[in-house]
């Protein structure tokens, strides 16, 4: 069973990047399985809850942003 934990997309295995090392503002498909359906489009950094790192990744430490209030 997978460790799922927030992180940013560009890190996850399921950020359908054709590069190696994608950065902050590349745009690719969430292919997560529960996400899939939704046809996603997120920026490397966005981020979720359903995050595993991509293979030769180093997972790191993240910290979930704050949820922000509208005023």
């Amino acid at each position: 069973m997978a460790d799922h934990t927030w992180g940013n997309c560009k890190g996850c295995r399921f950020f359908n990047s054709h590069n190696a090392q994608p950065d902050d503002s590349e745009v690719a498909q969430c292919t997560q399985p529960e996400l899939v359906e939704f046809q996603l489009q997120v920026t490397g950094m966005s981020g979720c809850k359903e995050f595993e790192a991509r293979t030769g990744v180093s997972s790191g430490v993240y910290q979930e942003p704050e949820a922000t209030t509208m005023h």
